[in-house]
């Protein structure tokens, strides 16, 4: 009895101690991500709980991709933007973003593609997706069919990026292929939950994340099926030297 129950107990610390492991490791096998979780958390520390209210609205709206700022600092609200998440969002939504999106999805990218190629997928999408949702909140605000009030409003956060670095995943998920099918069909899935409609058309926000992830989707694949070929023509002439 005394050997079944250290058994049990040797067996129950092992997810911990890996648990603990992975933990200890995580910055070092993913800087990137590393780096950018904690200037996520300090940003939203910031303009949650250090910042006055009035200042952090401020800052709020400064660094919004609305379309009076796209059209007068573009690059400085494209940069700025995906630094602070949202304030507003909930636990789960926090959960899901940060923990899910930059913490997991962000990591295995780093760890798949690397650093440069991760920041590259993140920052394009986040543009393309900025620039498609801004014009089509241009011309629905300019037609009656948006509020006036979001030609300069709120519209800031790190969703954007992070739904592409999502669906950028995509190829990476495990197991048969329908499981990265319905990976696919939950990261396009997501911005619905929470979309306001005007007529057939949903707010700007959800057009935005659905064209990072569709952005994020493409250069998934584009990047894995040039990594496999990459390691596929390394492979060859090591093969071919120890058939010689």
């Amino acid at each position: 009895m005394a050997t079944n129950s250290s058994t049990r107990g040797w067996t129950a610390r092992r997810p911990a101690a890996a648990l603990a492991r992975a933990l200890r490791d995580y910055p070092r096998r993913n800087p990137l991500t590393f780096v950018y979780l904690v200037a996520v958390c300090i940003g939203l520390l910031v303009l949650g709980r250090l910042l006055p209210g009035h200042t952090a609205d401020q800052l709020k709206i400064a660094i919004s991709t609305n379309p009076h700022n796209m059209a007068h600092r573009p690059i400085l609200v494209l940069l700025a933007s995906p630094l602070f998440a949202a304030t507003d969002s909930g636990l789960v939504s926090h959960l899901l973003i940060i923990g899910g999106g930059v913490g997991i999805c962000m990591a295995a990218l780093e760890r798949r593609f690397g650093a440069l190629r991760t920041v590259a997928v993140f920052l394009l999408a986040n543009a393309v997706a900025t620039a498609v949702a801004t014009s089509v909140a241009a011309a629905a605000i300019h037609s009656g069919r948006y509020p006036a009030q979001w030609w300069d409003g709120y519209d800031y956060g790190i969703s954007y990026g992070v739904l592409a670095v999502a669906a950028a995943a995509t190829p990476l998920v495990p197991g048969p292929a329908v499981a990265r099918w319905l990976w696919a069909l939950a990261v396009f899935a997501y911005p619905f939950a929470s979309a306001d409609w005007f007529g057939l058309v949903p707010n700007f926000a959800t057009i935005g994340h659905e064209t990072a992830a569709a952005f994020g989707l493409a250069a998934g694949y584009h990047l894995e099926l040039k990594t496999v070929s990459r390691q596929a023509a390394a492979w060859r002439p090591s093969a071919r030297a120890s058939n010689s």
